[in-house]
């Protein structure tokens, strides 16, 4: 059975490698939260999965690549 974690951005932006780590290791979800709702999921891909997604997924980057994904971000 899977496990299912729930923490804070915050949280996750302090400890991301911990967090990584857990879901790689335990292969449960983690649903992190900004002000008390679920924003996100980090979940691991199953090798079917992922060969299945392989040439349907594109990724579009506008502006800086490397300015802050969170906005608030600057604000902590």
């Amino acid at each position: 059975m899977q496990t299912v974690k729930s923490i804070g951005k915050r949280e996750f932006i302090q400890h991301t490698s911990k967090y990584i780590k857990w879901v790689e290791e335990q292969g449960s979800e983690l649903i992190i939260t900004h002000q008390n709702r679920p924003d996100l999921v980090l979940t691991k891909i199953k090798p079917k999965l992922f060969k299945d997604l392989r040439g349907s997924v594109s990724v579009k980057v506008h502006g800086d690549i490397n300015e802050h994904v969170l906005p608030e971000y600057g604000e902590w």
